[in-house]
């Protein structure tokens, strides 16, 4: 296992502040989502190295700062099995590989806590019970889990690299700091196909 830096809060002030962390983003958050484009984008430009010490950055924040539901864990050990494969170390790919099944398999009880982010006072004084999405918002993020599950399977079975998760993540990255980041990261932030 790879140490991570140390994350400081003042690390990550320049993206939102003090608001993000008012949003219920961390500077493990951050840092996570940071390392795992950092990663991303070096491995689809073909700089390798770059690529897996980033990933195991990320891998580092991940187990030390999630849960074990968190689908950003799970994409970290599916890209960090990746790496194994390719250094030839069967074994230890394969039981990365098995965790992140695990860890995206549970990862619907991650889901159902999602929140749709800060009530405001009035919403506050309403109701006294915290803001969850509706059944068919979370059928939507349960279906996106699931396709990073199958991107992890197609690199599993097949050494299948995803075509387009960068791209989308390049185009769709929310603005709002939100639980729906933080899936997409998780499931667009695979390992990518190079260039």
């Amino acid at each position: 296992m790879v140490v991570a830096h140390p994350i400081a809060p003042d690390a990550v002030a320049g993206e939102a502040g003090g608001t993000a962390f008012a949003a219920g983003f961390s500077a493990a958050d951050f840092a996570w989502e940071r390392w795992q484009e950092q990663a991303a984008l070096a491995y689809r430009a073909g700089d390798v190295a770059t690529a897996v010490r980033a990933w195991e950055q990320a891998l580092a924040v991940a187990e030390q700062h999630f849960g074990r539901g968190d689908p950003r864990l799970a994409a970290s050990l599916t890209n960090q099995a990746l790496v194994m494969r390719r250094r030839g170390q069967v074994y230890q790919a394969k039981r990365l590989f098995e965790e992140a099944f695990t860890v995206w398999e549970d990862s619907w009880r991650w889901i159902y806590l999602m929140t749709p982010g800060r009530q405001t006072s009035r919403q506050k004084a309403q109701s006294d019970r915290l803001a969850t999405y509706d059944d068919t918002v979370r059928a939507w993020f349960t279906a996106l889990a699931e396709r990073g599950c199958a991107a992890t399977a197609m690199l599993e079975r097949f050494d299948l690299l995803p075509k387009d998760g960068l791209a989308e993540w390049l185009e769709l990255k929310p603005r709002r700091l939100s639980d729906l980041r933080k899936l997409l990261a998780a499931v667009l932030l695979i390992a990518p196909r190079p260039h």
